[in-house]
């Protein structure tokens, strides 16, 4: 949303499976991860779970006067601006899983040579603090902004939902990351579709005002690979061989 990060609230739900040593652990890395982005631990709740281990945790911070972005505020001609690459994430969960079938009962080591990025990003996303502060720096306004965790295409949808827009976005102008190709071929999957759906990338996606062009598309880590259009054109990716394709979200959905 545009903001800094300044407290978070810890709630667990454990079984008896869980000794103490197991939770001090896991507090050791939510206390290095506060460190790291001068976050506080602020409270929350501990209780028991029947069934395993469940942990809720919510950020509260705090952005300039009229700076926070929501969803929905998108507006026709806006930009559409991501973060970092997409899809590295899900090839990383790729990998672990084929590894895990292949050295299953086996007196084998997982072959991770060449793969350490995108093992990284499935197993240590880092939040774009930088990218927020250089916003801010550039006095660049968001008018729309949530993070990639469900999916490039699950998102964007929500964003143009909520703000009553349609959106054209281009394959060529998606980030895409080498590891994330080259794992992409080897398991014979299109990478375009792993980074619209395969979420967890934890990037940002937002939008800006079209006069902001010549900034954002300057910032290091940014780009560029969209517009906002009217409603009634509906959402759509442009292939590399212009072929228009209706967006859909195929990404993680919340179970009612």
């Amino acid at each position: 949303m545009n903001g800094t990060p300044k407290q978070i609230t810890v709630s667990l739900a454990l079984s008896r499976k869980f000794c103490i040593e197991d939770i001090e652990e896991l507090y050791a890395g939510i206390k290095l991860a506060c460190s790291e982005y001068g976050v506080d631990i602020i409270g929350g709740d501990t209780t028991s779970s029947l069934t395993g281990l469940a942990i809720s945790i919510t950020a509260i911070g705090t952005a300039p006067k009229g700076a926070a972005a929501r969803r929905s505020g998108a507006k026709e001609t806006d930009l559409i601006c991501v973060t970092g690459n997409l899809g590295a994430a899900y090839m990383g969960l790729q990998l672990l899983e084929r590894e895990k079938i292949a050295t299953a009962g086996k007196d084998m080591q997982p072959d991770f040579q060449g793969k350490e990025y995108i093992l990284e990003r499935q197993l240590k996303p880092e939040a774009r603090r930088e990218v927020i502060e250089k916003l801010h720096e550039e006095n660049i306004r968001p008018t729309a902004m949530m993070d990639i965790s469900d999916g490039l295409s699950s998102e964007l949808m929500h964003i143009c939902k909520q703000s009553g827009v349609g959106c054209r976005i281009y394959e060529e102008r998606i980030p895409i990351d080498y590891q994330t190709a080259i794992m992409a071929e080897e398991l014979n999957m299109n990478v375009a579709t792993c980074a619209l759906n395969g979420g967890e990338d934890y990037e940002l996606l937002f939008t800006v005002p079209i006069a902001d062009h010549e900034k954002v598309a300057a910032m290091k880590d940014v780009r560029v690979i969209g517009h906002i259009v009217k409603d009634n054109m509906g959402l759509a990716l442009i292939t590399r061989d212009g072929a228009e394709i209706e967006l859909k979200a195929q990404g993680w959905t919340t179970q009612q």
